[in-house]
């Protein structure tokens, strides 16, 4: 299963769902909140795998975890790691690497097997820290399209701070 953010155009969705779904890849929209919940919770028992795209910029930095990336506050989706945490879903990230054009190899790294045994935020601060690493070493393959600071830090986010070391 993969988390999709809808597009504008139900035509270009509509081929972006076909071409996705060739493989048997299983698509649920990201939005609205209660489809996701709905569209997930028919495969909760089965035994899969759901991919998460979480390097990209939240829509609402009020409700983010912030933490440093690459010595700079930055706004995080909290989604991934408290949905994790609750389901107590074994967390892996993936690197991907082009070791040549036309082909992509995929590594994955077992992060927690545990999560719900983690304080809160601390999966996202893991990821965060992962991402920095895969960046330093494939910094071509990183989508800065991402815009992943667009959202200034404000004092008022103290409160969803997770990270160890304080606001630089």
């Amino acid at each position: 299963m993969a988390v999709y953010m809808p597009l504008q155009n139900a035509a270009v969705d509509r081929l972006f769902k076909k071409i996705r779904g060739r493989s048997g890849t299983i698509l649920i929209p990201a939005t609205p909140p209660n489809v996701f919940r709905t569209e997930f919770a028919k495969y909760r028992k089965a035994q899969s795998i759901l991919a998460l795209v979480a390097d990209q910029s939240p829509s609402d930095p009020a409700k983010a975890y912030w933490l440093n990336f690459f010595q700079r506050p930055t706004a995080f989706v909290a989604g991934p790691g408290k949905g994790a945490r609750l389901g107590n879903f074994p967390v892996l990230f993936a690197c991907i690497s082009k070791p040549r054009r036309g082909y992509y190899h995929a590594d994955f790294s077992l992060i927690e097997e545990n999560p719900k045994m983690l304080k809160e935020g601390e999966l996202t601060v893991r990821f965060a820290r992962y991402l920095e690493e895969v960046i330093r070493k494939y910094p071509d393959m990183w989508l800065w399209s991402h815009r992943r600071w667009k959202l200034d830090w404000k004092p008022e986010y103290e409160k969803l701070w997770v990270d160890k070391k304080s606001p630089q």
